[in-house]
C-alpha cells in the first residue's frame, strides 16, 4: 500500500469492547477519531521541588477514543449502520428477486457494538499503520444533503479501547455500488412534494460514555443511552406562508406535520425498483421559521424543529432498499 491507501473497515462485536476481525469496508470522506487519556493524581504538600508536584503522583490511564467519521451513503453496505444510529432493524424481501429492503427505527442500543479498523499511513514512507478502536457506539448522527452535492452521513462515534498492534484487515467493497445524490431526492411535507435547496436530519442517542466504575480495571463500561433526540432542519424558496404558520402555530397539532426525504438510484436493482434510503418522520414539530430579505436575491425560507413520538410509530424511520441480502 502507499501513502493514500487509506481504509475504513467495521464488524459487529459480539460482547462490548472485545475486538473482532473486522469485514466491511466503507467509503469515506474523512475521520478524526482520537485517544484520550487520563490522569489521577493527587495534590500533596511536602517540602522541596519548589511548589511543582512530584513525578511519581500519577497514574495513568487509558480513557478511551471519540470523534467522527463522514461516509457518502451508497447505493450498496450502508444498512449495516442502522442498528448501530437506531437500535431496531429488520430486513425484508427479496422483492422482484433482487430487491431487499432494510428498514431501522428506534430501539433498544445496549448489547450493539463494533470494532473498527482505519489505516493511517505513516509519512512520507506509506507504510500501513492499522489503528483498530473496540467497544464502539455511534453517539449522534446526520444525513444530510444540499445541491449538487452527495448523500452524506456523518457519524459521531465513541469507543472504549485502542490498539495500534492489530494487523490492518485486507478490504474489499461491493461491487457495482453507486452514489446517492440530489439528482434522485424528493422531500414532502405532509404528504405534498416540498422543494428544498437543503436537507439534514440528525439523531442523538443520548449515551453516558463515561461509565467508569471501582472494579479492578479503568475501561469505561458500556454507555447508557439516555434522552434520545431527533432533529431536522431544510431550506426552500418562500414561496408560500404554509410552513411559517406551522412554527407559529398555538396549538400542537397545528405545529406537527409528517416529513419523508427520499434519496433514489439511477440504476433499477430489480424490473421496476429502484435503490434507495428514506427517512420518515412521522411527528416533525416546526420550531423555527425565517425567511429575511438579503440583498436582491430571491428571498429563501429556512425551517427546523424536532420529532417527536406520536404514541405509534417510530419517532424516525430509516428506510434502505439494496441488494444486499442482509444489513
Amino acid at each position: 500500500m502507499g501513502l493514500l491507501d487509506f481504509q475504513l473497515g467495521v464488524k459487529t462485536e459480539s460482547t462490548y469492547g472485545t475486538g473482532v476481525v473486522v469485514d466491511r469496508f466503507f467509503e469515506y470522506d474523512s475521520e478524526n477519531i482520537e485517544d484520550t487519556y487520563g490522569r489521577t493524581e493527587g495534590d500533596p504538600l511536602r517540602a522541596g521541588g519548589y511548589g511543582v508536584r512530584r513525578s511519581d503522583r500519577f497514574t495513568p490511564y487509558f480513557s478511551g477514543a471519540a470523534g467522527s467519521v463522514t461516509i457518502p451513503v451508497m447505493t450498496k453496505g450502508f444498512g449495516w449502520w442502522l442498528a448501530h444510529m437506531l437500535g431496531g432493524t429488520a430486513t425484508t424481501g427479496p422483492a422482484e428477486t433482487t430487491v431487499y429492503t432494510h428498514t431501522g427505527t428506534l430501539g433498544e442500543l445496549y448489547g450493539k457494538s463494533f470494532t473498527a479498523q482505519v489505516n493511517r499511513p505513516l509519512s512520507p514512507a506509506g507504510t500501513n499503520q492499522a489503528v483498530t478502536f473496540a467497544g464502539g457506539k455511534v453517539t449522534e448522527w446526520t444525513l444530510s444533503n444540499t445541491v449538487e452535492d452527495l448523500l452524506v452521513a456523518e457519524l459521531g462515534l465513541d469507543f472504549q479501547s485502542t490498539t495500534t498492534a492489530t494487523a490492518l484487515a485486507t478490504a474489499s467493497y461491493p461491487a457495482g455500488m453507486e452514489n446517492l445524490t440530489w439528482a434522485g431526492a424528493v422531500v414532502t411535507v405532509s404528504g405534498s412534494s416540498f422543494d428544498v435547496t437543503e436537507f439534514s436530519v440528525s439523531g442523538n442517542n443520548g449515551y453516558d460514555v463515561d461509565r467508569r466504575q471501582l472494579r479492578g480495571n479503568t475501561a469505561k463500561k458500556e454507555p447508557l443511552s439516555g434522552r434520545r433526540e431527533i432533529t431536522w432542519s431544510m431550506k426552500a424558496d418562500f414561496d408560500s406562508v404554509a410552513n411559517r404558520n406551522r412554527a407559529a402555530s398555538t396549538t400542537a397539532t397545528g405545529a406537527l406535520a409528517a416529513i419523508t426525504a427520499t434519496w433514489t438510484g439511477p440504476t433499477l436493482l430489480g424490473s421496476t425498483i429502484y435503490p434507495s434510503l428514506a427517512v420518515s418522520i412521522p411527528a416533525a414539530r416546526f420550531d423555527a421559521w425565517k425567511a429575511a430579505t438579503e440583498g436582491v436575491e430571491a428571498i429563501e425560507q429556512e425551517l427546523s424543529g424536532v420529532g417527536l413520538f406520536d404514541g405509534t410509530n417510530s419517532a424516525c424511520t430509516i428506510t434502505y432498499k439494496s441488494a444486499d441480502t442482509t444489513a
